[in-house]
């Protein structure tokens, strides 16, 4: 057989090898015909070796390729098989020796490189690969522009992802979808809006990969209208039943939107209702106090045989601590022991939450007490289940403890600490908590720390400290913040008060009734029952109703 019929023969062969040993039977063929120089051959039994996964054989033959020999196929080869393996320091240093060794560069190695760069979070690099695609006239190819702009959007530099969008005439959908990922990375939900309505105008097809983008956008800043319009458009260009991660998303924009019962009709139509699907409905019921309706899901999942994870309980313990219910939370325990499901923080952490506000603080501390390990949520958690108990002391101690551990607090803590001092009455130990926060561990005070100290003076009697504390803060208040200073005027009978910071809230929250309701309030504690007929009727006419009294645990 001729060397050339032969050369063709091997690569015939290796184009139709499906295993490693057959592979390498083919290898040891070429190696016996000193063909293991020729370019086309090595490349190919590379490829071959990279199909097989084993880049260390690829690797080998590859460099029995001469230097001299090796063309930009057989570079992009090794260079996909580094690729594939997420090798990215390596496919960089392959990059510089192809760069030294080959003449030009093409779109495949560039995007390579460009992946490398992401994967490896060096800005630099991949700016110095753009500037080459450019030279090479690269810039606006089909493969390197959409890397180039997931690249610039991964980094966070938008303007630059932007700038190379717009200058690509011809735009796929894949490059619509990147851009919008990218914006909604960091948070750009106006800017995905905007590339929404520019899509739309320009009459370009949308697909679902930029409708997922919109629709977790419209999430993102509970856009309920917009929501509603990307899933009506999804179902006009027959994308919902085609795509069970759509439909995910659009379930879980729902929840976000507090449109629970939208969430749950379109999930009802789903085919594919997987345990994410189902835990987002179940957290969405969880959170928005619906704990009934969540407790039943769980039994229609369980009727379902799709068996839930660490995180459907976490939601289901939500659900268990706005009942008040310890008989609910002790079933999900029982069926987690009984399940064997091994239980992460998160877990640990929501009993001894719930074990804490149904008020069994011993259940608490004991699920506390066994857990294996102990970060600074779990011991906040645990100051926090003390503090809403009236077991100040045991708070306080149980936060020198997490410091001993050499555990730093966090924000979370300090609320935590706050809390126990506001429902303690101790006004000396929280200024005092306050300034360490700040002091000691840099902690920038937030909404919820100036509330809990309002509360803590307002509770405590000093009303008009508790205002002056309010105009000093380096922030606007914000309605938790004049909520807890309304609370304190109930309790102390401060009615002057109460009817400015109900303006005040007002002006925030024009449809907040617990206001209206609590300002009725104030009134008939002070006798003046003119003005709580006035309150009641302003109700009426905003179709406001008293919500009915509950008790903060089960009892019986």
């Amino acid at each position: 057989m001729l060397p050339v019929n032969r050369n063709k023969a091997l690569l015939s062969i290796l184009s139709q090898t499906k295993s490693l040993h057959h592979t390498q039977q083919v290898h040891a063929k070429v190696i016996v015909h000193g063909f293991q120089e020729e370019v086309v051959l090595g490349s190919s039994v590379t490829n071959a070796y990279i199909q097989s996964h084993r880049l260390d054989f690829a690797t080998a033959s590859f460099d029995r390729i001469p230097s001299w020999n090796r063309n930009r196929y057989s570079w992009n080869t090794i260079l996909s098989g580094y690729s594939k393996s997420k090798s990215y320091g390596e496919i960089l240093s392959l990059y510089n020796r192809m760069r030294s060794n080959c003449d030009g560069v093409d779109s495949f190695n560039l995007v390579f490189a460009i992946k490398a760069c992401v994967g490896l979070e060096i800005l630099e690099n991949g700016m110095l690969i753009h500037g080459l695609a450019m030279k090479s006239g690269l810039d606006k190819d089909a493969y390197v522009a959409p890397s180039l702009v997931e690249m610039y959007a991964q980094f966070g530099t938008l303007q630059c992802a932007q700038k190379v969008f717009d200058e690509i005439p011809i735009r796929s959908s894949v490059l619509w979808g990147v851009l919008m990922k990218g914006y909604l990375k960091f948070s750009k939900d106006p800017e995905v809006f905007r590339l929404f309505y520019l899509i739309r105008d320009t009459g370009f097809g949308f697909d679902a990969l930029t409708l997922i983008c919109l629709v977790k956008a419209c999430g993102n800043v509970f856009a309920a209208k917009e929501g509603k319009s990307v899933h009506g458009l999804s179902i006009r260009r027959s994308f919902v039943d085609q795509s069970g991660y759509l439909q995910a998303s659009i379930v879980d924009m729902y929840v976000k939107c507090r449109l629970l019962d939208n969430a749950r009709k379109l999930f009802s139509r789903s085919v594919d209702r997987n345990v994410v699907m189902w835990t987002t409905l179940i957290s969405g019921f969880a959170k928005c106090e619906r704990s009934i309706e969540a407790f039943d899901m769980f039994r229609q999942m369980l009727g379902e045989s799709i068996l839930p994870n660490q995180c459907t309980l976490a939601a289901l313990l939500v659900s268990c601590s706005s009942l008040g219910s310890p008989r609910h939370g002790k079933s999900v325990h029982g069926y987690m022991i009984r399940k064997e499901i091994e239980m992460d923080a998160l877990n640990f952490t929501s009993f001894i939450d719930m074990y804490a506000r149904c008020g069994n603080i011993q259940m608490a501390r004991k699920v506390f007490d066994v857990m294996p390990e102990r970060n600074v949520i779990s011991w906040s958690s645990m100051i926090n289940a003390f503090g809403i108990n009236g077991m100040f002391k045991e708070a306080l101690d149980c936060f020198d403890k997490m410091i001993s551990q050499n555990l730093v607090p966090n924000s979370v803590t300090f609320v935590s600490l706050l809390s126990a001092c506001s429902h303690s009455g101790n006004v000396k130990e929280g200024w005092k908590q306050f300034e360490l926060m700040t002091r000691d561990y840099g902690i920038v005070p937030e909404e919820e720390h100036y509330a809990c100290m309002v509360d803590l003076l307002g509770r405590a009697g000093e009303i008009r400290e508790a205002k002056s504390f309010i105009d000093s803060m380096p922030v606007k208040p914000m309605t938790s913040v004049w909520g807890a200073l309304l609370n304190a005027c109930r309790i102390h009978k401060e009615v002057d008060l109460a009817e400015e910071i109900a303006e005040k809230f007002f002006s925030m929250e024009p449809d907040e009734s617990s206001v209206y309701v609590l300002l009725s309030n104030i009134y008939a504690d002070a006798g003046m029952w003119e003005m709580v007929n006035c309150v009641r009727r302003k109700m009426g006419i905003k179709g406001y109703r008293k919500p009915i009294g509950l008790s903060g645990i089960e009892v019986g």
